[in-house]
């Protein structure tokens, strides 16, 4: 499973009714129930963010094309991209710089 990091930005508040926010927080609990959703949250600016897993990039896009946030465009911008998760298991990712680092150094 890949993760995404979904940034959205350039909210219309204007768009903002009491019917749209009930059913934005009822697609979130789906995806939370569904385990493709590990977080989510408003920004101190202003933005928001969500992670979500998914097998593709078309797949996380799905997901975030059928919010209904996202269906009235109440944040315009929607940036979706995919990250590798760096830990304890994977030594952060340290293994692959190094490796590319002595190649570059031939």
């Amino acid at each position: 499973m890949k993760k995404f990091v979904v940034h959205l930005s350039n909210k219309q508040r204007h768009l903002m009714t009491e019917e749209l926010v009930k059913a934005h927080a009822a697609y979130l609990k789906s995806l939370k129930e569904k385990g493709v959703l590990p977080f989510c949250g408003p920004c101190a600016d202003g933005t928001g963010l969500m992670i979500i897993d998914a097998a593709s990039y078309e797949e996380a896009k799905g997901y975030v094309d059928n919010d209904p946030f996202s269906k009235v465009d109440y944040y315009i911008d929607r940036k979706l991209v995919e990250v590798e998760e760096a830990t304890i298991e994977n030594n952060f990712l340290i293994d692959d710089v190094v490796a590319y680092l002595s190649k570059s150094n031939k």
